[in-house]
């Protein structure tokens, strides 16, 4: 940015604590300042590429829709939307998801590039706290993300993202979502009271690295879902994680013969689990305490529903991690094998296991059969 917009920004915090006079959204120039006056919208809507919109302390009782590419929006300490009976509390959207060849979804290209949110509070939304859609190089920082319904954080058919230095709690599906991208590094957040803390579905080049996920139902997910444009999740990196004690009661209910909701069928008590994942890296993580199983890496199920899908994990590599004391009470509406620390169904190809402190896996001694070279 340059000096003079920075000034201008440390001008502005001096509005919040004394008595200078607010900047008119009206009146904004491109890479000016703006300071919202009576709606995040109206300033949104007043904006132009490269403008910083600043958010002083207040709850502000809206849902915002950005179209414009290289927006920042400013939260102060004490801004909050409260995005009850609204869909999303932020939504910034480049584009949208279109019918492709064979009926399946295609994602747009990019229409927004450059998006910035940070340090705002986000809650009460019907379904995602901020939803991202056709943006490239979006940064979603030092948030509260509470109670929204379905998702707290959630990019999908974006690329070059970062998501870091965020709190997220209570959503009845991830926290954290990352779906059908393209390279992005989620990374110093802390992740609780979610069915899911933090989904890698879909995507492609995703690293999660230094986050905390604790007292979530699964504390990682990396998963391939059917009828979605990306029909694969490959080269993901889980390093340096927390993930101890998601015992955190599943509120879905387990699919049945009808059908039901994917997140339905994650056991209780799970920490990370990939479901068809290929070239995923699980290195140097803290993973205790779950009440079903620690590590796991097991075939697609969802595969069947979608012939694009090749569903067994491959190239997976779990090493030098720390799992201990999981599997102490599998859940018994949905666990499918004993507890455990580490789990492996001997699906795929290239997938091995190398200096990991545990004490049960299953099938027993499994992971002997598959050590790394």
């Amino acid at each position: 940015m340059k000096n003079e917009a920075k000034n201008k920004i440390l001008l502005l915090a001096g509005v919040f604590l004394g008595v200078l006079a607010l900047v008119a959204p009206a009146a904004a120039l491109a890479g000016d300042v703006i300071v919202v006056e009576t709606t995040i919208q109206a300033a949104v809507d007043s904006a132009s590429p490269g403008d910083t919109i600043v958010v002083p302390p207040g709850v502000y009782k809206e849902s915002v829709l950005v179209t414009t590419s290289g927006l920042t929006i400013q939260g102060s300490h004490g801004a909050i939307i409260d995005a009850e009976g609204f869909e999303n509390g932020i939504t910034v959207a480049g584009g949208a998801i279109t019918p492709g060849p064979g009926g399946f979804p295609i994602c747009p290209t990019p229409g927004i590039d450059g998006f910035t949110v940070q340090g705002l509070t986000v809650k009460n939304a019907d379904e995602n706290g901020v939803f991202v859609i056709g943006v490239n190089n979006y940064h979603i920082t030092g948030g509260k993300y509470i109670d929204n319904e379905e998702y707290g954080i959630f990019p999908i058919c974006s690329t070059n993202g970062l998501i870091d230095f965020n709190q997220v709690e209570g959503t009845e599906d991830a926290g954290i979502y990352v779906g059908d991208d393209d390279t992005v590094l989620v990374t110093k957040n802390h992740v609780t009271r979610c069915t899911i803390g933090i989904e890698v579905e879909n995507t492609l080049n995703a690293d999660v690295i230094n986050n905390k996920a604790i007292g979530n139902t699964t504390g990682i997910l990396v998963v391939v879902l059917p009828g979605l444009p990306i029909p694969k999740t490959e080269n993901v990196k889980i390093v340096n994680n927390v993930v101890n004690k998601n015992n955190f009661p599943n509120p879905v209910p387990p699919p049945g013969p009808g059908g039901g909701e994917a997140e339905g069928a994650l056991p209780t008590g799970t920490g990370i689990l990939n479901v068809g994942g290929d070239n995923v890296l699980i290195k140097d993580n803290v993973v205790n305490g779950n009440d079903s199983l620690g590590v796991a890496i097991i075939a697609n199920p969802f595969a069947v529903f979608d012939p694009r899908i090749e569903p067994f994990p491959d190239n997976n590599r779990v090493e030098s991690n720390v799992i201990l004391q999981n599997g102490s009470s599998p859940d018994p509406l949905r666990a499918t094998t004993p507890g455990a620390d580490i789990v492996y169904d001997a699906s795929g190809t290239g997938n091995c296991f190398t200096g990991n402190i545990f004490m049960v896996d299953f099938p027993a001694g499994i992971t002997g059969f598959f050590p790394c070279p």
